[in-house]
């Protein structure tokens, strides 16, 4: 997003201390909402008490780039949107987190779903790709550990019971972050997340696999209002899909005989599989493996008519 110039003034003349940024004067409310926009991308928050945007690290480290080039990234340019406290409540009641259970948030934006999942009492990680966004994800002190990278590039750990999640959605991002974070989760866990409402419609492959595997999984996906994102302004959606226990591997006999043992091999080691334990009607002996086959061997009483 281009800064328009006026815009530009009011956060040079501003007064810095640290990690606090105060505005000069008194701005008309337009051109406030254009500096608030500006500052908030880089990671300023208004606090009303501190009467400051506040900062994760120092505030002139945070503009610097912004006035260098008269231009900043906003959230909804990157793809990011903030979730919603309804959301985000309706989020931990259908991933059942217990006290003590491992989550992870990944793409997790400023942490709000992390840090309510931590007031829940789950031990929480985050993994967020913008900096300024996992430094106040650190400042806030909720979090076990806070990577700064792109969540699907991070190594896979099967470590967490839970992963919830509002993943981006462009280009159907949604989908590939969400089967990555499936990898992240033990058996017996869950992941939630928020995705694009196209996605209980769409007809290209991807959607139609994604589709089968929750239904394969025996979760759910169950519609939001319209409403539920303002900012976003399109339908969405919470999935819940369940990691199952793998399927246990099949028994093995080692002492059955195995079909290499009826391929062709000496005649006496085949006869050797067959046991008999008492006389059969064929006249094979007990035990008399290597002779199966060979010839009934008939006593005939001498006293008697053959």
């Amino acid at each position: 997003m281009q800064i328009d110039s006026d815009v530009l003034d009011a956060i040079r003349s501003a007064e810095v201390d640290g990690p606090e940024l105060r505005l000069r004067g008194q701005l008309d409310r337009k051109l406030y909402e254009r500096v608030n926009l500006a500052l908030h991308a880089v990671g300023g928050t208004w606090n009303r008490y501190r009467r400051a945007h506040i900062f994760p690290g120092a505030a002139v480290t945070a503009v610097a780039g912004l006035l260098a080039t008269g231009q900043v990234i906003t959230d909804a340019e990157r793809g990011y949107y903030p979730t919603p406290k309804p959301i985000v409540e309706q989020l931990l009641d259908l991933a059942e987190l217990e006290v003590g259970c491992e989550a992870l948030e990944p793409s997790a934006g400023r942490g709000v779903i992390a840090e309510a999942a931590a007031a829940r009492g789950a031990i929480v990680d985050c993994i967020e790709l913008d900096t300024a966004r996992a430094e106040r994800i650190r400042v806030g002190g909720y979090a076990r550990e806070v990577t700064n990278a792109d969540s699907l590039s991070v190594k896979v750990e099967r470590r967490y019971q839970r992963i919830i999640m509002n993943p981006p959605f462009a280009d159907r991002q949604d989908i590939r972050h969400v089967e990555r974070a499936l990898r992240f989760v033990q058996p017996g866990g869950v992941v939630v997340a928020v995705m694009l409402g196209s996605l209980t419609f769409r007809t290209d492959r991807l959607t139609k696999d994604f589709r089968a595997r929750v239904q394969e999984a025996r979760g759910t996906i169950t519609e939001l209002p319209d409403d539920a994102f303002p900012s976003v302004g399109v339908r969405t959606v919470i999935a819940v899909i369940p990691v199952r226990e793998a399927a246990p591997p099949p028994r093995f006999n080692p002492q059955a005989p195995r079909p290499e043992d009826f391929t062709a091999r000496p005649a006496a080691v085949q006869q050797g599989l067959f046991f008999a334990d008492a006389p059969t009607a064929h006249g094979t002996a007990p035990l008399d493996g290597f002779q199966y086959g060979a010839a009934p061997r008939l006593e005939i009483d001498p006293n008697t008519r053959a």
